[in-house]
């Protein structure tokens, strides 16, 4: 039987403003890699939606089960939008690490800066900007569905998260990789070989499982 290294799961955290391609690409890193690399799924109140899959979107529960499990600290973190409660389940990020299971986010800096801090040695944050501003405005309205006010808001919200992305070069390791989507293609490698280079760190690795490899029998026996 081939022998394997083992290690420690890894949360892929994709970055960027509404535009710059996240979903693109996470959906492509889910399909190549679908073995071991899964979407991180949330827990929601909100009811499923119609093209929704309950445990592959979300996690669909009642309001007043998601309170209780907030209340007995289900969840690593969690957030009220529009009324509806969102949660990203503790145990489903230590499943992973434990596993070897790399999990995948698309989340805001503020959310990818948490799993920093409680997850650091794990945590892979890659934030993701199109060539301009002007090409963002130009691939948010494009889609010709988003009306006025939304367009501004997110403009307002990638401006935000420019901002932060700035002030974070002053905290080296906060922000690991930093991907120019200027060409479908040439972007998705650079991303597809962040993930398989962060799958060799040695920090990561079993070592019951590296030594296996390093056993050298004397010459002659």
């Amino acid at each position: 039987m081939d022998r394997q290294l083992k290690r420690k799961g890894i949360l892929f955290v994709i970055i960027g403003p509404t535009g710059s391609g996240k979903s693109t690409f996470c959906g492509r890193l889910v399909n190549e890699f679908a073995k071991d690399l899964h979407y991180s799924i949330s827990v929601t109140s909100r009811a499923p939606r119609a093209n929704e899959v309950p445990g592959k979107s979300y996690h669909f529960v009642s309001r007043d089960e998601f309170i209780a499990r907030r209340d007995t600290g289900d969840f690593f973190e969690w957030e009220e939008t529009h009324g509806n409660l969102y949660g990203t389940l503790l145990s489903n990020l230590h499943n992973g690490i434990d596993c070897g299971v790399d999990l995948l986010f698309q989340i805001d800096i503020r959310g990818a800066m948490s799993l920093k801090r409680s997850f650091p040695d794990n945590t892979v944050s890659v934030f993701l900007v199109p060539p301009s501003f002007e090409a963002l405005k130009s691939r948010l309205m494009g889609r010709g569905t988003v009306d006025p006010h939304e367009l501004q808001r997110r403009f307002a919200t990638a401006r935000e998260e420019y901002a932060a992305l700035r002030k974070l070069s002053e905290e080296p390791g906060k922000i690991d990789y930093l991907v120019l989507n200027h060409d479908l293609e040439d972007t998705y490698s650079q991303i597809r070989s962040i993930v398989v280079a962060e799958r060799s760190r040695y920090h990561r690795m079993d070592q019951c499982s590296v030594s296996q490899f390093c056993e050298v029998n004397d010459v002659g026996a």
